[in-house]
């Protein structure tokens, strides 16, 4: 069936072109709906034709599922180059916008570095000494506001779509980890700790991180990070820092997680097969 679908794709390709079709006219697309399929058919066109070939898996499947059997899929076939346009097709959540869609593609491409659309946001997952449930919602609503943001950032501001903004859980560990972010906040004794290239730079209430953030962003891209870091006591943001990061440290301590409990356990059970 496969081989059906290459030849008739490339058949009907070459058919148009006879028929006066510009050759700069034609993309084009064989979509099948299995991972492994769609891999090995897109695999196969490249290299028996010369056509921009436009990738898509589809009858993907509803929410998580379809997300990732479309980003596994496409996202193989662009690292090895194969792929000039995309379509994500997702069977939408009762009252989910179709713009989902459009938002999965620049995700899969901006992830990849291949593209960018708006400023990314990493995040991480949380742990025990994650104190506020707010962080939870944090960077979902930062993206928001970050997306809603970009129509006019486009015109004022150059490459503002390859920002990266880290959301960090806790002050513990938050601003190391993200250090290779532009700009980010993370939580600590309900309070938003922000920092720029892994360095503490302001302190604000919890309920004021997400608009300090978005002014942080607006004000780097207007006047550079020098003048933004330069503008503040980074001294008495780190003193800040350091007080709710070890605070965090008395209470939960440093094996947060209880890592050390969980591999003994695992290896009890492991031994008792």
């Amino acid at each position: 069936m496969k081989e059906t679908l290459i030849r008739s794709t490339i058949d009907s390709a070459n058919a148009a072109k006879e028929i006066g079709l510009a050759n700069n006219k034609i993309i084009v697309s064989c979509k099948v709906s299995d991972v492994q399929d769609l891999i090995e058919v897109y695999t196969s066109l490249s290299k028996r034709c010369s056509y921009p070939l436009h990738l898509g898996l589809t009858e993907a499947g509803i929410g998580s599922k379809g997300i990732v059997s479309s980003a596994v899929s496409m996202g193989y076939l662009l690292q090895h180059g194969i792929g000039d346009t995309i379509r994500i097709s997702l069977t939408p959540e009762p009252e989910e916008s179709r713009t989902k869609e459009v938002i999965v593609a620049q995700e899969l491409l901006q992830t990849m570095g291949i593209r960018s659309f708006s400023p990314l946001v990493i995040s991480c997952p949380g742990c025990g000494r994650t104190t506020s449930t707010y962080f939870q919602e944090l960077a979902g609503e930062i993206q928001g506001h970050l997306r809603k943001a970009m129509p006019d950032w486009k015109k004022k501001y150059n490459n503002v779509e390859d920002m990266t903004v880290a959301v960090m859980g806790c002050v513990v560990n938050g601003p190391g980890e993200a250090r290779e972010a532009d700009l980010g906040i993370a939580a600590g004794n309900k309070r938003g700790h922000l920092f720029v290239k892994g360095r503490n730079v302001a302190v604000v209430p919890e309920s004021e991180m997400v608009e300090a953030l978005i002014d942080w962003a607006t004000y780097i891209h207007e006047h550079g990070v020098d003048a933004a870091v330069a503008r503040v006591d980074t001294a008495l943001a780190e003193r800040e820092a350091t007080k709710d990061r070890n605070m965090l440290l008395k209470e939960h301590g440093d094996d947060v997680n209880h890592a050390d409990e969980k591999i003994v356990e695992i290896r009890k059970k492991v031994a008792g097969n």
